[in-house]
């Protein structure tokens, strides 16, 4: 896919003073590919790495705002971190359809598909729009809370989420108690430690962890995936992207929220969770030799039998 890139973003992880040397390259990069390309930093990455505003790097200005400002003007964004950041900056800007392309400085780096190492190679057919697209789910999630009147309820916390929606216990001594409906239709009563509603992205983060089927990114699925419930016949299930979730909680005493990283504490009795597809997907940008089972091999070790460490992946049948 052939995309036109003028402008791009640089996003770095919150107060990490390493990147200067990174945020270079990709100057220098730029440059030697397409002086037109106008770069932006983000605020925070550009006084992290001591960067002022209109200044010189390798022959081109430095353009310095907020991500607010810059999500409106540019066309790719390139986000210096893990898995984490790249969440972090991806929600904040897929209501503009802005492509994001991660340089992993984290540590196992589902998302970031590109090595400070090799960007040299890596880059520069990305700048010129022959890469791959694919677009990702992301969930709205929301919290209503009943007034005074039974019949009228406000909304308390509302965020997008790209990787998953937890409810989970804050303290070590309570169980968690919630009611789930899919559509309004009664699902089951869950109690344990919590649960995990995610999307294709978040279904290789914590749901993993705890027994969740990862769900391919091309599938218009998500999982809702139980946390050491007390009842072991309550199961991970995948359900339709398009549902809508609603977790009612029961025992609200020591009952919390986590969206990606936003977290809202002590929910109470009869609170519903509303979870629902968002209207604004993020949009990655791969390598053309992207390929996800390869990044799952890579990243969960999977073939790591010592018999064929360090031979070619085999080749499929004719």
């Amino acid at each position: 896919m052939i995309l036109k890139i003028n402008k791009v973003g640089i996003f770095g992880k919150p107060d990490n003073k390493g990147l200067f040397n990174t945020i270079d390259k990709i100057f220098d990069i730029v440059q030697s590919v397409n002086p037109e390309i106008e770069i932006f930093v983000e605020q925070s990455t550009a006084k992290c790495s001591y960067i002022e505003d209109n200044t010189i790097l390798r022959g081109k200005k430095v353009f310095i705002g907020t991500i607010e400002k810059l999500k409106n003007s540019i066309e790719l964004a390139i986000v210096l971190g893990g898995d984490g950041t790249l969440l972090g900056v991806a929600r904040q800007l897929a209501s503009s359809g802005v492509y994001v392309v991660g340089v992993n400085k984290g540590k196992l780096g589902f998302t970031t598909d590109l090595d400070s190492n090799s960007l040299e190679l890596d880059l520069p057919p990305l700048l010129v729009g022959d890469g791959m697209v694919e677009k990702r789910d992301m969930f709205d999630v929301s919290v209503l809370r009943k007034k005074n009147n039974p019949f009228e309820t406000i909304s308390i916390f509302n965020a997008p989420a790209f990787n998953d929606a937890v409810v989970s216990r804050s303290t070590i001594s309570k169980m968690v108690e919630v009611d789930v409906f899919i559509d309004n239709i009664f699902l089951q009563t869950i109690r344990g430690d919590g649960i995990i509603v995610c999307t294709p992205t978040g279904s290789t983060a914590y749901a993993l962890s705890v027994n969740g089927p990862i769900i391919h990114p091309k599938l218009n699925a998500l999982a809702l995936v139980p946390v050491a419930p007390q009842a072991l016949s309550s199961r991970p299930i995948a359900l339709p992207i398009e549902v809508e979730t609603k977790i009612v909680i029961k025992n609200g005493e020591g009952t919390a929220l986590h969206c990606d990283m936003q977290t809202i504490a002590e929910l109470e009795d009869n609170d519903t969770i509303l979870i629902k597809r968002s209207n604004y997907p993020v949009f990655l940008l791969h390598p053309k030799n992207y390929n996800y089972f390869s990044v799952l091999r890579r990243k969960l070790n999977w073939s790591s039998n010592p018999i064929n460490n360090g031979l070619p992946d085999p080749e499929p049948p004719k």
